[in-house]
């Protein structure tokens, strides 16, 4: 069985060109907005919800970035701001709580191949500025990660009742 990662890197060898490539980038972050905005609407914890909400949001900047370099060739700044997510998931999560990890855990998966998407875009980019781009965009998916994780991790710790 193939690594997933290793499969992202094939597939962009096969690509004939950069422009495929951000082609490529577009639909995924409009697969992500997708699949976020379904989520954030089922989902019965506010936090989660609000987190889907954000992330859904988050992808469609993402490719609007894109969008507009390919479009333009000009490189646009990639904001992104780490949000706190207060009340988390310290509130119990729903009767559903495995449902609603089981999304967290693919949400996190999703942003990790993102991420590295971004970053073999980086090391296959024409320009410096390119290359800068493409890790300003992997460095926000790094985010999304980094803010699923934190969340999971307080969704699943272990609490030693004494």
């Amino acid at each position: 069985m193939k690594d997933i990662l290793q499969e992202i890197a094939e597939e962009l060898d096969h690509l004939k060109s950069l422009d495929e490539a951000i082609a490529l980038a577009i639909e995924l972050e409009e697969e992500g907005m997708a699949y976020y905005s379904e989520k954030a609407s089922v989902m019965k914890n506010a936090t989660a919800s609000k987190l889907y909400v954000f992330l859904a949001d988050e992808e469609k900047k993402h490719a609007g970035y894109l969008q507009k370099y390919r479009e333009s060739k000009n490189i646009p700044e990639v904001e992104f701001t780490y949000p706190k997510f207060e009340a988390s998931f310290s509130e119990e999560f729903s009767d559903e709580k495995l449902e609603e990890i089981g999304i967290l855990l693919a949400a996190l998966r999703f942003e990790h191949k993102s991420e590295y998407f971004y970053m073999e875009l980086a090391k296959r980019a024409e320009s410096e500025e390119q290359k800068v781009f493409f890790e300003q965009v992997a460095a926000a998916e790094r985010g999304h990660y980094m803010i699923i994780d934190e969340l999971l991790d307080d969704a699943t710790q272990f609490r030693m009742q004494t």
